[in-house]
């Protein structure tokens, strides 16, 4: 019997993200170095997906607070993509399709970095369980649900002053998050931060499950299609995979994304008094009723394209920009994540 190698190895192509899934239960994803990949790759991803979809996401906010109906013969301040983005540049300048982009920029590197160590981190100990090892599918989203979860209550805070400074008047309101901070907590209390907590840990489980079982699924099929190279999928194929996962996901689960934003700005009612009437909620059972009382089942599906839009190429560029970080920084250590399997005889 040939002794183990206790060093770790430079990991083979099938070992990357976005290529095939790991099959081997003695990959190591918990070591030190291996955690620090994943949090610089985490950050990055999250940092630059922020800026290129940070119009569309003050699009979907606008579009969700609006309690008028979005159509062009109706009394609504917004009726569509292209009219809304026309008048916040026309009201508020360029700057008005990047608001609120500070605190975006804090949640979406730390939702990002809460999302991917852990998921590696929960897949890693799942993956030890024969059943688990045998259905990846379940695995994978498993571990992105509950990965899901973990990022949120640490970058929630984040998101709501977000939502507040998008929703916001000109001029009214916070004038930055380091602004919103203290107020929020001299009005609110520390329930403030997280105003939407519920419905978004409910909606945050199938979604992030949903893009991390899709996403691998895809992967997975494809790399044994003449598109992979030495089991590596190109990168325009990762963004493909990935925008398909995010389009799909976000399409089951938007109606709870729906009814975060609006208990996200209960509360804040007089500071968004030139977008129309703001809806007043108790709760999470009380914002569905009046929704459907005032707005119908269409009004669950607010500002669904441009959230669609976002989610697609947000996740296209989250899962794409994360697994090639991690591919260079393995390249950069010499170092793979994993353990070297004992040498067999």
């Amino acid at each position: 019997m040939a002794p183990a190698s206790s060093e770790l190895r430079l990991p083979k192509p099938s070992d990357f993200e976005g290529s095939v899934h790991h099959t081997s239960a003695h990959d190591d994803y918990t070591s030190a170095q291996a955690q620090l990949n994943q949090i610089y790759a985490g950050a990055i991803s999250g940092a630059l997906t922020r800026t290129i979809t940070q119009p569309f996401d003050v699009l979907k906010i606008r579009f969700q607070l609006q309690v008028e109906p979005l159509s062009k013969h109706k009394q609504g301040k917004y009726t569509s993509l292209w009219q809304a983005s026309k008048l916040i540049y026309h009201e508020e300048g360029l700057r008005g399709l990047f608001k609120g982009h500070n605190a975006g920029q804090f949640m979406s590197v730390v939702y990002s970095v809460g999302q991917f160590w852990s998921y590696e981190q929960i897949r890693a100990i799942m993956r030890d369980s024969p059943f688990m090892s045998t259905h990846m599918n379940t695995m994978n989203f498993l571990a992105g649900g509950f990965a899901g979860c973990v990022a949120t209550i640490f970058s929630i805070p984040f998101d709501v002053i977000r939502t507040r400074i998008v929703a916001q008047d000109p001029g009214q309101g916070y004038r930055s998050m380091f602004h919103a901070v203290p107020m929020i907590w001299r009005t609110e209390g520390i329930r403030g931060y997280f105003r939407g907590l519920q419905p978004t840990l409910v909606q945050i489980v199938p979604l992030v499950g949903f893009n991390f079982m899709f996403y691998k699924k895809f992967n997975e099929m494809l790399v044994r299609t003449p598109l992979a190279r030495n089991e590596l999928l190109p990168t325009w194929v990762l963004l493909c995979t990935g925008g398909a996962a995010g389009v799909a996901s976000k399409a089951v689960v938007y109606p709870l994304d729906f009814v975060k934003k609006r208990l996200q700005v209960q509360g804040f009612e007089q500071h968004r008094t030139k977008f129309g009437r703001t809806q007043r909620c108790r709760g999470v059972f009380h914002c569905i009723e009046l929704t459907m009382k005032d707005e119908g089942v269409r009004g669950f599906y607010k500002g669904m394209y441009p959230t669609l839009i976002k989610s697609g190429l947000m996740t296209a560029f989250y899962f794409t920009i994360y697994d090639r970080c991690k591919l260079i920084l393995y390249h950069y250590y010499h170092l793979g994540e994993g353990r070297t399997p004992p040498a067999q005889s």
